[in-house]
């Protein structure tokens, strides 16, 4: 982390710009320099930062980012004035602004940026594999269960943050019991760009710890080629990521779908393998990381839905693809540590598995990224009815992915 004589780069978890923090922009809390700065444009200017009302200006940077025209009928506006210099002083009243906004996307940057930088966490995997299911309900157990049990607290960044998640997921799974619609595609939605952003705080101990978090949900026909990655711009934030959680759905294998058995069974999928060479190829070309050299960015490799492949075996060929018994997975973590070995373990049975379910390429490809480790979680619990959760949620160890990337050589380990 850069200190605080350096030249300080932040990379904004908005719009994955970076940023030198002393070329920022500010927003002055004065409620009468809006009025001010209005009254004071020339004609040509109103035409750029008057939206009609003389007590909001037009926010051209927050407008462009959210994928609107500044001169278009709806325009982002605000009624605090935004100082587009790095000097910190208001151009209209001539006192210190503190609160401190990307100077390209407007979006605020948290105090403690010098030191603690932000974490940005890209959820990735193909179309159907349960990406907003798994968002969803890891943030909520990272309110309700992970933070009680590692001493910390986690509250949304922005009103934005939390109006998204309460509209988009929470009301429709936790209140509802509905399936999630799917996420819209970055070419169709260009609201859906704008992660939730958190806060997660571990204030006990000898060394207290601030994170940034962004949570990225992409839709998966988006992943689809590099080419489509590039021209969508999605290749910034996955090369700028901080820990990429990739997900593989088990009914979309051909192995492991042709063999089990259950209803509402699912078509097989595209080949997780050449989707996550593609990211590796981003990787390497945006950070340009030499082919003989490792990525540095740490990879959980996570299967979902393993409630489905928990179930006893109605024959042989289905037992080949169900996890028995003796499965680690039924090992419950030691509670509020990190359980190194627990994971250990988890991860060499899931690799050997994904090993024979998938390919020998998708685990030499995992192997190109110097941190990794394999996951089996179920986001939901059991398998939905149409689209109605009529057995409640029940999640299986969908922190764990979350718990190992906070823990890795990139974070320095929690507090606990």
């Amino acid at each position: 982390m850069a200190k605080k004589d350096e030249n300080l780069e932040y990379t904004c978890p908005f719009c994955f710009s970076s940023i030198d923090l002393k070329k920022i922009h500010y927003e002055c809390t004065n409620p009468a320099c809006t009025k001010m700065f209005l009254r004071s444009l020339s004609e040509k200017d109103k035409l750029k930062y008057s939206c009609g009302k003389d007590d909001e200006e037009i926010d051209i940077e927050n407008t462009i980012f959210l994928g609107k025209d500044p001169l278009g009928e709806d325009p982002i506006t605000t009624k605090h004035h935004i100082v587009r210099n790095s000097s910190g002083i208001c151009d209209i009243c001539n006192r210190s602004a503190y609160k401190r906004l990307c100077p390209v996307c407007h979006n605020p940057i948290p105090q403690g940026a010098e030191d603690e930088g932000s974490t940005v966490f890209v959820v990735l995997g193909p179309k159907g594999v349960g990406k907003s299911h798994y968002i969803a309900v890891l943030i909520n157990q990272l309110k309700n269960s992970f933070s009680p049990e590692f001493g910390a607290t986690m509250s949304p960044a922005t009103d934005r943050t939390t109006l998204k998640y309460r509209g988009v997921y929470y009301k429709r799974l936790f209140e509802e019991g509905r399936k999630l619609q799917p996420t819209l595609s970055y070419e169709d939605s260009k609201e859906s760009r704008e992660p939730m952003i958190y806060y997660l705080r571990f204030l006990e101990g000898d060394a207290p710890k601030v994170y940034t978090l962004a949570f990225f949900d992409t839709a998966g026909e988006d992943l689809d080629s590099t080419s489509k990655m590039m021209g969508l711009n999605l290749n910034s934030f996955i090369s700028r990521a901080s820990g990429i959680v990739f997900l593989v759905d088990p009914l979309q294998i051909p192995y492991i779908n042709t063999r089990i058995h259950m209803d509402n069974k699912p078509s097989t999928g595209p080949n997780v393998a050449d989707m996550l060479a593609n990211i590796s190829n981003i990787i390497r070309t945006n950070n340009k990381i030499k082919i003989r050299n490792q990525i540095k960015i740490p990879l959980a490799v996570v299967l979902t839905k393993s409630d489905v492949l928990m179930k006893s075996p109605e024959n042989e060929e289905e037992a080949k693809i169900l996890f028995g018994l003796n499965s680690s997975l039924n090992i419950e973590r030691e509670y509020g540590k990190y359980d190194e070995a627990n994971f250990e373990q988890i991860s060499v049975e899931i690799e050997e598995y994904m090993r024979r379910a998938v390919s020998n390429d998708f685990i030499q490809t995992i192997k190109e990224f110097e941190q990794y480790c394999y996951f089996a979680v179920s986001s939901l619990g059991s398998n939905p009815v149409g689209s109605v959760l009529a057995r409640g949620i029940s999640p299986m160890r969908v922190e764990d992915p979350f718990i190992w990337l906070l823990n890795c050589d990139n974070f320095g380990g929690m507090t606990k």
